[in-house]
């Protein structure tokens, strides 16, 4: 596999080089993909785009094996600006992918996020700990994951980051 493609600093630097120009930014991964054989990224972006049309609010992506390049781009996406209800169970994020998501400047208005069984590590969760940008999230679920422990929930509420969160599922609960 071409090491580049898979890391989610490649998709957020070809975004940024290409000041957002979603064609130019699919083009080039398109490119990338192609000699590997993978997903093209524009067939990722019209399962998004068709998801959102149905209900801007709510972006369910279950069992797509998204992985965490792939998590990057959606993490950069315009249009998921609307979002409130994100299920991204039983996909391959990781913790780079949870990391993509977490520092989003654009995902900012979810009230539910559904993370079950994506191979989140304590790595992860410390990403997420540190993000500003999930001021309005109630609901997050993480169960299925390999962070260990149980006291996640009082953990991601001492960092004032997360005051809205009411509803935590995590390790083995």
């Amino acid at each position: 596999m071409d090491k580049d493609i898979n890391d989610p600093d490649f998709i957020l630097k070809i975004y940024h080089s290409n000041k957002g120009n979603l064609d130019q930014i699919n083009a080039i991964i398109d490119a990338k993909l192609k000699q590997i054989r993978q997903r093209k990224i524009s067939i990722f972006e019209n399962y998004i785009k068709s998801r959102l049309l149905k209900n801007p609010k709510k972006l369910e992506m279950t069992a797509l094996e998204i992985n965490p390049a792939e998590a990057a781009y959606l993490s950069v996406y315009p249009d998921v600006n609307t979002v409130e209800k994100l299920d991204l169970r039983q996909n391959q994020l990781g913790d780079r992918g949870l990391e993509a998501i977490a520092n989003s400047k654009i995902i900012v208005n979810l009230k539910e996020l559904d993370l079950r069984n994506n191979q989140i590590t304590r790595v992860g969760m410390q990403s997420l700990m540190a993000s500003p940008n999930m001021k309005n999230l109630t609901k997050l679920d993480l169960r299925l994951n390999k962070m260990g422990g149980k006291l996640w929930f009082e953990r991601l509420k001492e960092t004032g980051n997360f005051p809205a969160l009411k509803d935590f599922r995590g390790g083995g609960s």
